[in-house]
């Protein structure tokens, strides 16, 4: 048995495990410590290092190689507020001779190309930056020796920074036919220079924030791009083989005059999809090969994939689960595998429950309805969660192993019927903080995916998008965007639980469709606590969750039904919030009672925890408590 051990330290850092050529563990630091995209750019005790060897029941003793990856590490930028190991760092010895460290593109390309199943195939890696090296070059090296380069001056050669890396991948070896640079600019937040610069560029001007990406890609499809301030040809100079992406249209673009920029999102994504294509002609015709693995943050746009994959130059398409950056480590495990065993095994993955099984408080259910009663069955649990649906009502379920990329697979996810449920997107984006506009994704059998959507045979991950047929248009309407794509999730027939209920959806003519988005709120990661979960559920108001053996109500003790013209508030016990309405006390969440205090201008220190007071609640207030 060969173990090797992957770590990628920066945005989004993360710990795999691959075994004999196989992953079989992967997790974020995220889903450790509970902060969003969390990540340092160094070895920390936050890595989540033994909970990794723990999911493949070994210890550090038994790992045969260590590799990692420094997103932020270069020549000459090591120490003082960027050290490569943190103080008091004790997850294992940094110098030890097991330890390696590799490329940020040679791990990203080893993700997608390793993951992918395919023999041969061309590999293409394309994001906002990846290392910085003086030659430009690749490296897998001990970490000693990296480490002292990196402390080295790189004097008046300067370095070089990978944005985009072609590479020929060949039964385990992966070849570097070309690579693109970045350029040093005194204004990077609004120079481009590749399509994951202009991406990012917009996406921070638009929204003013990071990691708003996925945003960008949604409001693009509410337009068509008129009225844009620039088109095309202003961001893309298409007169070479390889457009080049402009630099000079900024001027155009005024922050005074911001109004309705979703022309912008619009031409922006257009241009993108522009650059980006014409890299894959780019990568086919330099690799000689007809299959195609990508990697890097780029590829979480989901319009392009789908552009790529019905290229003719590609026969075959393969994004894997999680191409942004915490995908690295698991591209640095399959590197270490190869390293000391010089063996690939084409093996394509296909499941993303890499994670950890929930974490279960013996008395977290204590106060909840078991529904079915303690002897249920799982036919007889599947045919009570397909009721609850078809009922309308939305559920949480917090089952099996957890999924490792950014999108909930079915095992960490928010699960409602498109059809039953009454204003899903609408209800679904309020519970998790997003804006009106945001898409909501299905899933669905891959064996009726055809009847429903048109696309690729199948997309496990949720990298594609499709178009809804025509003839089901209407009654899918809660998981079609602005643009008529679906962000489809296709499930396989494996006997698994999600597969089992969208079969028993579609014996009682469902149709077998879910909504499916990930089980957390604003600004948070993925919920892997079943108490956590349960409390989100009464704070968002929904009344069902589900583990894997069974299915839960929250009880209520009344229905809630406000008069148009007042209602009783009163802050309840342990911070919670209540409704007093007709001599009924009903349970709220303290993020509601602030709304309605600040509708009429109260601050929640205001109203004394005995008092209770009289407010005159409009018709909107009304709804907002009904919905809470």
């Amino acid at each position: 048995m060969t173990v090797s051990l992957g770590i990628h330290c920066g945005h989004d850092s993360s710990c795999a495990v691959v075994i004999d050529g196989r992953v079989v563990a992967a997790m974020q630091q995220e889903r450790k410590t509970g902060r969003k995209h969390d990540g340092q750019e160094c070895l920390t005790d936050d890595l989540p290092v033994a909970e990794v060897l723990a999911l493949a029941g070994l210890d550090l003793a038994q790992v045969d190689i260590i590799v990692s990856s420094f997103q932020a590490a270069g020549p000459g930028a090591v120490g003082m507020q960027r050290p490569l190991v943190a103080d008091g760092f004790t997850l294992f010895d940094p110098y030890d001779p097991r330890h390696h460290t590799t490329s940020h593109h040679r791990a990203h390309a080893a993700c997608a190309a390793f993951s992918s199943g395919f023999s041969r195939c061309a590999t293409l890696v394309s994001d906002l930056a990846g290392s910085t090296t003086c030659d430009g070059e690749d490296f897998f090296a001990p970490f000693a020796q990296v480490e002292n380069q990196y402390r080295q001056d790189p004097a008046e050669r300067g370095v070089r920074t990978e944005i985009r890396s072609i590479y020929r991948f060949d039964k385990g070896r992966l070849e570097l036919l070309e690579r693109d640079y970045g350029l040093t600019h005194n204004q990077p937040d609004v120079h481009v220079m590749s399509e994951a610069a202009l991406y990012e560029n917009v996406s921070q001007f638009v929204f003013r924030r990071g990691n708003a990406h996925g945003q960008l890609m949604a409001l693009a499809g509410l337009s068509d791009g008129t009225a844009a301030p620039v088109t095309i040809d202003d961001l893309v100079d298409t007169s070479d083989e390889c457009p080049r992406l402009r630099n000079g249209w900024q001027h155009l673009v005024h922050d005074s005059e911001r109004g309705d920029l979703t022309p912008l999102a619009n031409i922006t994504q257009r241009s993108f999809e522009v650059v980006l294509l014409a890299q894959v002609h780019r990568t086919m015709k330099a690799c000689g090969l007809s299959d195609l693995a990508v990697a890097g943050g780029v590829f979480l746009n989901l319009p392009t994939n789908s552009l790529i994959d019905q290229l003719e130059s590609v026969d075959a398409f393969y994004v894997p689960s999680a191409p942004h950056d915490a995908g690295i480590s698991i591209g640095c495990a399959f590197l270490g595998h190869f390293a000391r065993t010089e063996q690939y095994v084409p093996a394509r993955v296909t499941s993303d429950f890499l994670g950890p099984e929930p974490d279960v408080h013996d008395d977290a259910t204590a106060d909840l309805i078991r529904v079915g009663g303690p002897d249920q069955g799982r036919s007889d649990l599947i045919n009570e969660v397909a009721a609850v649906l078809l009922a309308g009502e939305l559920v949480f379920r917090i089952a099996g192993r957890a999924e490792f990329g950014p999108r909930a697979l079915g095992n960490r996810s928010i699960l409602g019927h498109p059809v039953h449920c009454q204003d899903a997107r609408a209800v679904l984006n309020r519970i998790k903080g997003r804006q009106p506009w945001r898409p909501v994704a299905p899933l669905t059998l891959e064996e009726h995916c055809p009847k429903f959507f048109d696309g690729p045979a199948s997309s496990p991950f949720m990298n594609m998008n499709y178009r809804v047929r025509p003839e089901h248009a209407q009654a899918l309407t809660q998981v079609v965007h602005a643009d008529g794509t679906a962000r489809v999730q296709t499930v396989t027939d494996d006997g698994g639980f999600v597969a089992c209920l969208l079969q028993r959806l579609a014996d009682l003519d469902g149709p077998p469709v879910l909504l499916n988005t990930s089980l957390n709120g604003p600004s948070q990661p993925i919920i892997n606590d079943l108490a956590v979960a349960i409390d989100f559920a009464r704070r968002s108001g929904v009344r069902y969750v589900l583990t894997d053996t069974a299915l839960y109500e929250i009880p209520g003790d009344g229905t809630l039904s406000l008069p148009p013209e007042s209602a009783l508030i009163k802050i309840g016990s342990g911070g919670g919030a209540a409704v007093n309405v007709a001599g009924t006390t009903i349970p709220i969440s303290m993020s509601t009672f602030v709304h309605l205090c600040s509708s009429f201008e109260i601050r929640p220190e205001d109203v004394e925890a005995q008092d209770y007071t009289r407010l005159r609640a409009a018709v909107q207030t009304t709804a907002a408590v009904q919905h809470a």
